[in-house]
């Protein structure tokens, strides 16, 4: 992985956010890709659970989505992304402001697994 290929792939998962998109969602991630929400969910492995992830979260509950790309890193052994963000959406009706980071693995030009850590402020 290098910073260009982070900073393509995390542009594009923004965009899918923001406009609640989840075929787009779904291209930035390889078949068998992981997404896990948070450190301590159960991860949603391969584009069946991803989507179903999505739909039920992203796009029925989550809206006026507002996605910042913040700071990326590369970890010295080129394998491991790491990705800084913010987001200011509505979510469950209610207006929030959210910060975290993305541990992101890659495989060409595709997500195999990738990790958020997140917090959340109501606004």
């Amino acid at each position: 992985m290098n910073m260009l290929q982070l900073k393509n792939i995390m542009t594009k998962y923004g965009v899918a956010w923001e406009k609640k998109d989840v075929n787009l969602i779904l291209d930035c991630f390889a078949v068998n890709g992981v997404y896990q929400e948070n450190p301590l969910s159960k991860p949603y492995n391969g584009h069946g659970q991803i989507k179903k992830f999505w739909e039920n979260i992203v796009v029925k509950k989550t809206n006026d989505i507002h996605f910042t790309l913040g700071e990326c890193h590369i970890a010295k052994d080129s394998k491991t992304g790491f990705a800084q963000w913010d987001c200011v959406n509505t979510f469950d009706g209610k207006r929030n402001k959210m910060v975290g980071i993305m541990i992101i693995r890659m495989k060409k030009d595709k997500i195999v697994y990738l990790n958020e850590y997140w917090n959340q402020e109501l606004i």
